[in-house]
């Protein structure tokens, strides 16, 4: 068996025995956090986080008591929990420009330094410049990782547009679901890459010819695959691999997630657009391709306080 799926399957095991039925809701998106980082669920180092954020948190802040935020804290310190410290205080900044809540604080957990807020505000106010984009509510934390490329952010921006309307060219539809795989593109990227596009038809003509219906929520995982330099010929693995997810899970092969969770566990040890698969936050494009594709979301309001 593929060695990341045999993690991904450990990870489902090791979850589901410490949570029980309270595992039933984000089983598996932990798990694949987990994989993609190729990290083994521990419960002590899950209980160090969370005690970790009950220090730095008072009795009724959302932290306490959201189990997204902690897991999202767990897949990002699990190692490393003396840095929850940092990013909580950066959450008390960020809630000075965004919305205090559980998008706020998963945004924090992407933040370094208080100058990366300056820089997501300035790559919302250029995506509001571009015709398709004034509307795409995008969250903030995906917003984080793209603003962590190099690239000036009225470039991404930019990029984000040329995708979009390359993608629409080539019969994908006039849908959030697009806007999202351009912007995985992006994160992938930074730039318009011509080679990653002609990767990206390649595949889509495939899908095409060989289904019945190229689904929009499948937009996400062509996009993935097209930045993991994905060949036709390996689809059949592809497939052997969702066949086994779903199998062990007891999961509908007909639901778009499954393969999306499959693809990225298949490309979790590649490196995806320019970005080397050594590098520490390499994988942050996994998950925005899970975060973007798994419900419409939105960017936190306008300011709060501290």
């Amino acid at each position: 068996m593929n060695a990341q799926l045999q993690l991904f399957f450990t990870n489902i095991d090791k979850i589901n025995l410490y949570f029980g039925s309270d595992a039933k809701s984000f089983y598996i998106n932990l798990a694949l956090k987990l994989t993609v980082r190729n990290i083994i669920f521990h419960y002590e180092d899950y209980e160090a986080v969370r005690q970790e954020i009950k220090k730095h948190t008072k009795w009724y802040n959302t932290a306490r008591v959201n189990q997204q935020v902690i897991n999202t804290y767990y897949v990002h310190f699990a190692k490393q929990p003396e840095k929850i410290g940092g990013a909580l205080n950066l959450y008390k900044s960020l809630t000075k420009q965004f919305s205090r809540g559980e998008h706020s604080y998963i945004t924090s957990a992407y933040l370094t330094t208080e100058d990366d807020m300056d820089r997501i505000q300035k790559l919302l106010a250029d995506l509001m410049k571009q015709t398709s984009m004034k509307y795409y509510p995008i969250k903030p934390a995906t917003c984080a990782m793209l603003a962590r490329r190099p690239e000036d952010t009225g470039i991404l921006a930019n990029t984000i547009e040329q995708y979009y309307k390359a993608l629409v060219s080539i019969g994908y539809e006039r849908k959030d679901a697009t806007k999202n795989a351009a912007l995985i593109l992006t994160i992938g990227t930074g730039t318009f890459d011509e080679f990653t596009f002609t990767r990206l038809q390649e595949l889509t003509l495939f899908i095409k010819n060989t289904e019945t219906k190229l689904k929009s929520c499948h937009y996400a995982t062509i996009a993935l695959l097209a930045l993991a330099k994905f060949e036709v010929h390996q689809f059949p693995a592809l497939y052997d691999i969702h066949n086994e997810i779903c199998r062990e899970l007891k999961l509908n092969h007909n639901q778009c997630n499954t393969l999306l969770i499959t693809t990225q566990i298949y490309t979790s040890n590649e490196a995806i657009g320019d970005i080397p698969s050594n590098e520490s936050y390499y994988s942050d494009i996994i998950f925005s391709a899970v975060e973007s594709s798994s419900s419409d979301g939105g960017s936190d309001g306008g300011g709060g306080g501290d």
